[in-house]
């Protein structure tokens, strides 16, 4: 199995001047398989015929946070998340979405502030499997270790999500080493609102972790937002959650 990258990558970006294909949106490469309560805030959001979509990550009772772009074209109705599984199709507990909040400035041409904030209709019951994460307060820096997590897919070879919850160890890298390493990209840039990893070829993200968390020392640190398909070489680059905490603590009321 490569080394799958869980909850890395919302969007993944085209190459020389190209448009990023939607069906590359959100999965893990080269990652192992997380046991029971490892990950207590993962979602799975999924349509109503029970296929994953996206990732997200539990941060109050009945609030989750995942990408923007995860959302788009998609009612509330439409979306079950799916918390305390380990594998995206059974398991787990289901629970109705009341109401999505895109962020007002999310750019989908750009993917510039994507993140959302999905209010699910009843309360999650808190144990040792379902558990919120804390939101990071600090600018994360380069060089540290962090964990993503998801069921995006393994490889582009084997187009399927992963059955079973992968997280991988990966390391952050600065804003300005992760532009110079993407060129010619016709409507991405790195900006001071996203974070960046990179550890090596055939470990990162892929389709299908969209959304997913990324965390440092147990606080959520990044959202996978978009990368170049699929850990081939370059960073993938997430949606900084200390950079909307504001945002997102006024409408939740989770500090």
């Amino acid at each position: 199995m490569n080394r799958l990258i869980v909850g890395v990558v919302l969007c993944l970006a085209a190459v020389a001047g190209a448009e990023v294909p939607s069906e590359w949106q959100g999965r893990i490469v080269g990652g192992m398989d997380a046991v029971t309560g490892q990950f207590p805030y993962q979602v799975s959001l999924t349509s109503r015929q029970k296929l994953h979509f996206c990732g997200g990550a539990i941060i109050g009772d009945r609030w989750i946070l995942t990408a923007a772009h995860c959302l788009t074209d998609r009612k509330p109705e439409a979306v079950i998340a799916v918390v305390g599984a380990l594998t995206h199709a059974r398991g787990g507990k289901n629970f109705d979405v009341q109401q999505f909040i895109l962020h007002p400035n999310f750019n989908q041409w750009t993917q510039q502030n994507d993140i959302a904030i999905v209010r699910t209709r009843l309360s999650f019951q808190f144990n040792t499997i379902v558990f919120p994460v804390k939101m990071a307060r600090d600018y994360t820096p380069a060089n540290r270790a962090v964990l993503a997590s998801g069921w995006g897919m393994k490889s582009m070879s084997v187009p399927i999500p992963a059955d079973h919850l992968q997280y991988v160890a990966l390391r952050t890298i600065g804003n300005e080493e992760c532009s110079q390493r993407f060129v010619n990209l016709k409507n991405r840039e790195v900006t001071a609102s996203n974070l960046c990893t990179y550890s090596r070829n055939a470990q990162g993200t892929c389709m299908g972790d969209s959304g997913g968390p990324l965390v440092n020392d147990g606080e959520l640190v990044g959202l996978v937002s978009w990368g170049i398909p699929c850990a081939v070489g370059y960073p993938d680059v997430y949606v900084r959650v200390a950079s909307y905490r504001a945002w997102i603590s006024t409408i939740t009321g989770v500090y």
